[in-house]
């Protein structure tokens, strides 16, 4: 039998942040201004980025709101788009109620996925793609949105990559 471990230092341990200063740091409209090539309907946006910053537990808001800007700064430092969203297809982000709300027919988010960044880690109609879909879209809205979303930032970043590859300059 091995000796025992001796506990390790871990550094200092920070005490949780109260929900209200996670939420003084979230800006709904700098989401609203990221998701706009993807959500030109200002309603359906506002509606999604309340889902993604207004819904679930606080750490996930924050968690997703950083990663979201974090992304938006990346697009930002690559300069101008080229007129928008990259085009391609995509995949409605169902909205999945559990069975006992389930009314008729299936319902889709006002997001939808982009299939092309997905592609670079499964074929396009495999199995895995499939898979790889279904795991970004499941869940509770706050997830399902902040992956669709992320997916759409991710798109535009491998987009505009392609272009400076290229050596195509933005317009």
């Amino acid at each position: 039998m091995p000796p025992p471990r001796p506990p390790r230092d871990h550094g200092p341990r920070h005490a949780p942040l109260p929900s209200s200063a996670v939420s003084a740091l979230i800006r709904p409209g700098r989401l609203d201004a990221l998701l706009a090539p993807w959500m030109p309907d200002a309603e359906e946006r506002a509606f999604v980025v309340r889902c993604i910053v207004g819904e679930g537990p606080i750490h996930h808001r924050g968690a997703s709101y950083t990663l979201l800007c974090l992304l938006g700064l990346l697009l930002e430092e690559l300069g101008p788009d080229e007129g928008g969203a990259p085009r391609g297809e995509s995949l409605p982000v169902p909205i999945r109620l559990p069975p006992h709300l389930a009314r008729g027919s299936d319902h889709d988010y006002p997001l939808a996925i982009p299939v092309a960044p997905l592609t670079r880690l499964a074929p396009q109609g495999s199995p895995e793609l499939a898979a790889l879909v279904d795991c970004l879209t499941d869940g509770p809205p706050h997830h399902a949105l902040a992956n669709a979303a992320m997916v759409c930032l991710l798109d535009a970043l491998f987009a505009r990559a392609g272009r400076a590859r290229a050596g195509v300059e933005p317009a």
